[in-house]
Parts: C-alpha cells; sequence; structure tokens
C-alpha cells in the first residue's frame, strides 16, 4: 500500500500485538477472508456472527473489544469498503478501516469509490505477498467480485487507481489479460458468492469449498465450530438521498451504508 493512503487509516490498524480483540464475522466470504487475514496476522479469533439486523455470540464471557470485518459499524473497530457519506462533511466512524471512509467519497462522488473487497484493502495495508499462482491471483479477485470495475470502459481508470494506490499494478496487468468470463467462471467453479449461514442448531455452515479456497490463499480459511446464541437485535432501515442529507437525521445508528448513489440501508436500536 501506498504511504499516503496506509497513513490515513487508524491507529489501531499497525498495532500488532497479538489476540488483543475478537472478530466479527458477517455472512460472505469477503469477511471470511478478512478474518482469516486477522487471525493470520494478529492472532485475533472469529466470537460474533453478524446477519445485518442481529449479533450472535460462541463464547459470551468474551470481554475483548471486537473488530467487524467488511462490516460499516457507525462506532467501534472494523474493517469495511462501504461508502459510509451521504455528504462530504457527513459523520465517519473515526475507527473505521475503509478506503471509502479516509478518502471522502459519499453520494455525490459516487463513481469515484473504491469498488474492490474488504479482504484486498487488509492483504495490502498489512503487506502480505500475493498468491503465486494466476488462478489464485484471479480467486482473490472474485471476492466480493473485485474485478469487475476494470471491464467498465468509464470506471476502468479509477479501479486502476486505486490497485496502484494498493500497490497491486501486477493486478493490472493479469486483469489486462483475462476476461470478465473468466472471472464469473470461476466464482461459479468455487462458488465464491455462497453465504454463510447459521443453521437451526445455532451453528455456522456455508456452501463455501473452503479446503479448495484456503489452498489458493495459502491461508487458514475455516469457520469457528462453536455454538452461537442471539445477543442483540436490531431494527432495519432504508431511505433515499433526496430525503436525507444527513446521517444525523438518523437516530441509534449501529451500521450504515449507501447501496448505490440514491439509496442507503441501515440498523439501530
Amino acid at each position: 500500500m501506498k504511504k499516503e493512503l496506509k497513513e490515513k487509516f487508524p491507529l489501531w490498524c499497525s498495532d500488532m500485538k497479538q489476540g488483543q480483540n475478537s472478530l466479527m464475522l458477517t455472512d460472505d466470504l469477503d469477511s471470511l477472508l478478512g478474518c482469516a487475514i486477522e487471525r493470520y496476522v494478529k492472532g485475533n479469533e472469529i466470537n460474533y456472527f453478524y446477519n445485518f439486523n442481529k449479533i450472535f455470540v460462541a463464547n459470551q464471557e468474551e470481554q475483548r473489544k471486537a473488530i467487524g470485518i467488511d462490516l460499516a459499524l457507525h462506532k467501534g473497530k472494523s474493517w469495511c469498503n462501504h461508502v459510509v457519506r451521504i455528504n462530504e462533511d457527513d459523520y465517519v466512524n473515526p475507527q473505521t478501516a475503509n478506503i471509502n471512509a479516509l478518502l471522502k467519497v459519499h453520494s455525490g462522488n459516487y463513481t469515484k469509490k473504491y469498488a474492490m473487497s474488504t479482504a484486498l484493502t487488509m492483504w495490502s495495508y498489512y503487506g502480505l505477498p500475493l498468491p503465486e499462482s494466476k488462478v489464485s491471483k484471479m480467486l482473490l479477485l472474485c471476492v466480493d467480485s473485485s474485478f469487475l470495475g476494470h471491464y467498465n470502459n468509464s470506471f476502468k481508470p479509477v479501479h486502476n487507481a486505486y490497485l496502484k494506490l494498493l500497490g497491486f499494478e501486477e493486478l493490472i496487468d493479469l486483469l489486462n489479460d483475462t476476461s470478465m468470463a473468466d472471472y464469473e467462471a470461476l466464482q461459479k467453479e468455487y462458488k465464491t458468492k455462497a453465504k454463510i449461514k447459521l443453521n437451526t442448531e445455532g451453528f455456522l455452515q456455508t456452501n463455501l469449498p473452503l479446503a479448495e479456497l484456503q489452498g489458493a490463499f495459502s491461508l487458514p480459511l475455516e469457520l469457528p465450530n462453536q455454538h452461537f446464541s442471539l445477543r442483540n437485535q436490531f431494527k432495519e432501515g432504508k431511505g433515499e438521498v433526496r430525503n436525507t442529507v444527513s446521517k444525523d437525521q438518523l437516530e441509534n445508528v449501529i451500521s450504515f451504508a449507501l447501496t448505490g448513489k440514491r439509496f442507503f440501508k441501515y440498523t439501530y436500536f
């Protein structure tokens, strides 16, 4: 990651003390891979599962603060890739490690957003070497469809600019030598869009081929096998930017993200 970007991240990101936080997993591969990176780099383990309007917990006695992974938390530590500003001066969680938040992307300049995975941000920030094989690099770009912006001619310069900021010029060359169809085929083969769910017995399950993906990324990629129980339940809200000038108009926000240039979703107490 380029120095000028890395220096904008919250100080907690550079604290390499081992095992001082727990992790909050969400329902997809981007979050699970991000959790695997946190575990590999800092020894932090998953203790919470968030499925947008509910938080489930494994160890209810856990005292360590949680880091949300691929989660647009309004307060607290999180790695995130969502656009979290309605306007340029909107409140942003000061503890969020989110390129779009750090570079003041909002509804008015939405087409300038970072449109790649949270895991790729973390991969770059922690200076992890890219996977060795071509397929593994392509799979990394499959996470959260990080390849997609390259094949939109109007967005391609923005997409390439972010890859350069991440220090991943090598991935630009790879994208130039491959097609969108190549990535879509890999997404289908490796089921990269499969969700993570809590079954009726309170255990996490997924159709993601974890063993194959673990081999591709050379990182332990597994779901915790503990039992999870409900801790918090929130209300869900959504709105249009034209009717909401700022997040200050919303009360008791837990998470917030734009779902496009004109719309947003959030949770609240």
